[in-house]
């Protein structure tokens, strides 16, 4: 079944926007995974706005259903690939600067926390 030529042209565009954050998730370049991604997401927002006007024929399609699904596959999977490509890069980033590994808070001592250090500004104090 044919869609109108709006909505043909709205789904086609999700699908090459996909394709492209696909293929910049391979190569690794972080400047095309941005401009990609930034396609794809307008891309999405201006098939999610035709969405409204599509017509309850439209919506019961097979042919709409599967490409739909196919795209939210493909988004899932890019989605997994960013989570991949989020933990080599953090690791990557502690093997080469260790001092991103300390963490942000003091070692908990006992129960409420670790003392406070004294600055060395206050060693005597009178009433």
């Amino acid at each position: 079944m044919n869609f109108p030529a709006h909505i043909e042209k709205a789904l086609t565009d999700v699908e090459l926007c996909s394709t492209e954050v696909s293929s910049a998730l391979v190569s690794g370049e972080p400047l095309a995974l941005v401009s990609a991604s930034a396609a794809l997401r307008q891309a999405a927002l201006d098939f999610s706005q035709l969405l409204q006007d599509i017509t309850q024929v439209d919506l019961k399609s097979k042919n709409l259903k599967l490409r739909l699904k196919r795209i939210a596959d493909i988004m899932a999977f890019q989605r997994e690939s960013l989570i991949r490509r989020t933990v080599l890069v953090e690791r990557a980033l502690n093997a080469m600067v260790p001092a991103t590994q300390s963490t942000t808070y003091a070692q908990v001592a006992g129960p409420y926390g670790s003392p406070g250090k004294q600055t060395g500004a206050f060693k005597l104090l009178s009433a």
